[in-house]
């Protein structure tokens, strides 16, 4: 497995995410898991430099797997034995699923919301910023799961995508519109349904922070 730690250039701005996930699940026992994710973007290659359009890399999971056919950003949760720090596991993830290369952590990515979920609609309700650390904690089974997304720059967007079949199905580049629209434009049965609508939080907020850039 490569090591995606000394490889990753990271933002100072992510210092806090310098540590390993099993010293942050110690000194917070309060979240029970940890999920990294990474937000990669591209400009759309219709657009011009001058007035460019972004892209995000979105994944479909796979048919038999939990929340089926819809769509997430490339991530996973937290291997313990293996992930130095909590960027690493959303390099690691990343590669993992798509064998993009991670090439530099830019930032971290909310809800785009106050820490105490104000602003958050009805279906995305239980999700909410924590007061420490720019990451979203999301009560799932009665469990707390942290989830890290962090834009990721990579060492080259035109690398072929090779999913993991069992996990996901399909990948595609999706710009904001479609995002909010909750649908692929140009496909006449193109349903864009993130896993939650954190996620789908998460995204927007995404592109809002790559177009500040």
């Amino acid at each position: 497995m490569q090591n995606h730690r000394t490889e990753l250039e990271t933002d100072a701005s992510l210092s806090d995410f310098l540590v390993s996930p099993a010293e942050l699940l110690a000194k917070r026992p309060d979240i029970h898991n940890i999920i990294g994710g990474a937000l990669v973007f591209r400009q759309r290659p219709d657009t011009s430099p001058g007035k460019p359009v972004y892209e995000t890399l979105l994944l479909k999971r796979a048919a038999s797997d939990s929340f089926p056919l819809r769509w997430e950003v490339p991530g996973g949760t937290a291997d313990l034995q293996v992930d130095g720090t909590i960027i690493d596991v959303a390099a690691r993830e990343l590669f993992e699923e798509t064998r993009l290369q991670a090439r530099k952590a830019v930032c971290a990515v909310g809800l785009g919301q106050s820490g105490n979920g104000s602003g958050i609609g009805p279906a995305a309700a239980d999700a909410s910023m924590d007061d420490k650390l720019n990451i979203c904690l999301l009560p799932v089974d009665g469990l707390i799961w942290a989830i890290a997304v962090f834009i990721v720059e990579v060492t080259d967007t035109t690398t072929e995508i090779v999913l993991q079949d069992e996990e996901h199905e399909d990948w595609a580049w999706v710009t904001e519109a479609e995002v909010e629209e909750r649908k692929f434009h140009g496909q006449s049965d193109g349903s864009l349904e993130c896993v939650t609508e954190a996620m789908r939080m998460i995204v927007l907020e995404g592109f809002r922070l790559r177009k500040g850039f």
